[in-house]
């Protein structure tokens, strides 16, 4: 459970025409992680790369057509076979045009519809004045302008149209803006309209004689905006018709085309000759026999497989080429698996922390929260996500384990919902023991990262790196140094006193940082360009790293215990609030609601608090000894089978 999947690195070869075929059949496997095989260090040069960037743009190219036809409509899941891809090139043209068309003729009625309503709130505005647009309209040596302006811009306004013959009628007035008529000579057009422009002018939208048709001037123009909005209401439902009824089609078509994607991307990483081809990759172990069967039958026994355990491999023992990472964890761990990758997976021969990193959650998360009430409600809400968000299964299994953990804590607290007195403590009560509680986070966290550094110990001998495993910043002798310090500490925590006279104080504590110096130095002074002095330094300040690092990480455990407490605390402030509340007129409902609300956002404020802080201890204080997330990410050549119902990943 400790250790990824095994892996091995297979080499594929075929005939060249058997290529397609050949990468049909290990992406219905699913099982290959590609390797970029004319990269590789030992096949550079030897092979060719089969290049086909315009099959690659052209299928990009369809894929970005296919997304502006679904246009953040989320299609289905495809169903039945997939289409072939001349079928998808052409129904995607037609859909296309068709589409556009349709959308075409939206912006076109969008536009009418807006024209009209601005012309209807122009002639809204100038009723009250009297003024007949269709005279203004029908000026021929006169040029008109109506519209509003801030009424402390009209002098500027007079200013700016002093050179040319300009008449200005104020008409209505609305707070600061006012409606204006200015006429000027028809010659005089630019300048009326550039002085217009200068003051802000807004002019009115007014029905002219190009924009209607003889028979539309008929229609009331009330009427006219009615039928336009009419038409682009039921064009938009026509619209979203075709986009529900191409959804299927579409996500078909995607699929289809996504599979081929991968398969052009998939040949760019085969080698070949003139005429054989060459596929190497990262397999399970387990999965190599039925790679063997499916070569099998995609080139009817015309191929060649070689095996390699990763430990074979010079290159993977240099650290040249990593091997990929497959976590290998029971179902209930899923969730932090998750919480794992997110910080990075474990290079090849490490230990993989999935299992101790749920334990320590568990444990941080139940004492931070401990609580029964709150701890079955989490559980309760982990339990409905589980049944009806199958998608979320990860986060509802995390919410029903924590929830289990902090109802066990809260049995061993006596807090149920925050009342303390319905159950007894079957172990303390945090209020009433504080310093008992700040010494258990702060022994949690010596134990947690006393095994961090055993992990990290056990990391380097498993690959092998023996000096970093003994001399390492988290190798053996860091360790007994931390173990030493701890060790008196505990013992100076429990009885006040070290135990031990000054001078035999100083040799168990001094001795292995002494020893620790030593060692850092000698690794200084092996560095070319390093001096002395420099060296020196380097190594005083990783032995005062060591100290401050590891007392600060230790201490930051105290955090479990401030935040128990915190918990305790704040319900202790929503009972009494609810108390004080009870005595006022039509109190008992508002003490329960207050209780009822408090709970509600303990458990969801708090419960969130506590988690990122689970997460901080685990990322910044447990993973800091031992764990560094440089592996890679298994990541498998999967393609739909033509004809299958699920879609192309």
């Amino acid at each position: 459970m400790m250790r990824p999947v095994p892996m091995q690195r297979v080499l594929l070869l075929a005939p060249r025409t058997d290529l397609a075929a050949l990468i049909d059949a290990v992406g219905s496997l699913g099982a290959v992680h590609l390797l970029d095989l004319p990269d590789q260090e030992s096949w550079r040069g030897a092979v060719a790369r089969p290049e086909a960037p315009d099959a690659r743009r052209a299928l990009l190219d369809r894929l970005r057509r296919i997304d502006a036809l679904l246009r953040f409509h989320a299609p289905p899941p495809p169903e039945g076979p997939l289409p072939a891809l001349p079928d998808v090139d052409r129904a995607v043209d037609e859909w296309s045009a068709e589409v556009d068309a349709l959308r075409e003729r939206r912006v076109q009625l969008r536009e009418r519809a807006e024209r009209l309503e601005r012309v209807q709130r122009g002639l809204a505005s100038l009723a009250p004045s009297g003024v007949d647009p269709a005279r203004l309209g029908a000026l021929r040596f006169l040029h008109a302008a109506c519209g509003w302006i801030d009424e402390r811009e009209l002098p500027r306004l007079e200013e700016s149209l002093a050179r040319i013959v300009h008449g200005v009628t104020r008409l209505e007035r609305r707070g600061a803006r006012r409606l204006v008529l200015v006429v000027s000579l028809a010659r005089d057009r630019e300048a009326l309209q550039r002085a217009l422009r200068g003051v802000g002018f807004e002019r009115l939208a007014l029905p002219s004689d190009g924009d209607v048709s003889p028979e539309e001037a008929e229609v009331p123009l009330a009427e006219r905006v009615d039928t336009a909005r009419e038409q682009l209401a039921g064009l938009e439902a026509q619209l979203a018709a075709r986009r529900d009824e191409l959804a299927a089609p579409l996500a078909a078509a995607r699929a289809a085309s996504e599979r081929e994607l991968l398969r052009v991307e998939a040949a760019a990483l085969v080698g070949s000759s003139a005429c054989v081809a060459f596929l190497s990759g990262w397999v399970p172990r387990a999965r190599v026999a039925a790679l063997r069967s499916a070569a099998d039958r995609a080139t009817a026994g015309r191929f060649h497989l070689r095996v390699e355990d990763p430990r074979s491999i010079d290159a993977v023992r240099r650290g040249a080429e990593e091997v990929p990472i497959l976590f290998r964890n029971p179902a209930f761990l899923r969730p932090f698996e998750a919480l794992v990758a997110a910080f990075g997976r474990p290079r090849w021969g490490e230990l993989d922390p999935t299992a101790l990193v749920a334990v320590s959650f568990w444990t941080m998360f139940g004492l931070m929260f401990g609580d029964v009430g709150h701890g079955a409600v989490l559980a309760a809400l982990g339990g409905w996500m589980l049944r009806r968000m199958p998608a979320r299964r990860d986060l509802a299994l995390a919410l029903v384990q924590c929830g289990i953990s902090s109802a066990l804590f809260g049995f061993a607290f006596g807090s149920v919902f925050g009342r303390e007195d319905w159950i007894p403590a079957l172990w303390f009560r945090p209020m009433e023991d504080v310093g008992r509680l700040l010494r258990i986070g702060a022994a949690f966290g010596l134990v947690l990262l006393s095994l961090g550094f055993a992990l990290g110990v056990v990391n380097a001998l498993l690959r092998r790196a023996w000096r970093e495993a003994v001399l390492g910043p988290h190798g053996a002798l860091a360790a007994a140094v931390y173990w030493t310090a701890a060790a008196l500490g505990l013992r100076w925590l429990a009885s006040g006193e070290a135990g031990l006279e000054a001078g035999r104080l100083a040799l168990v504590l001094g001795a292995p940082l002494a020893l620790f110096w030593a060692c850092s130095l000698a690794s200084e002074l092996r560095e070319p360009a390093a001096g002395r002095i420099e060296a020196l330094f380097q190594s005083a300040i990783h032995v005062i790293e060591l100290l401050v690092r590891s007392i600060a990480n230790t201490v930051s455990f105290v955090r479990l215990a401030a935040f128990a407490v915190s918990h305790a605390g704040l319900l202790v402030a929503v009972f009494s609030l609810a108390q004080t509340v009870s005595t006022t007129a039509g109190g008992s409902v508002l003490g329960v609601l207050v209780i009822v609300i408090g709970n509600v956002a303990v458990v969801a404020l708090e419960g969130l608090i506590v988690s990122i802080q689970a997460v901080r201890l685990v990322y910044y204080e447990f993973f800091s000894k031992f764990y560094e997330g440089l592996g890679l990410e298994y990541r498998p050549l999967r393609l739909a089978p033509l004809g299958a119902k699920e879609e192309a990943t």
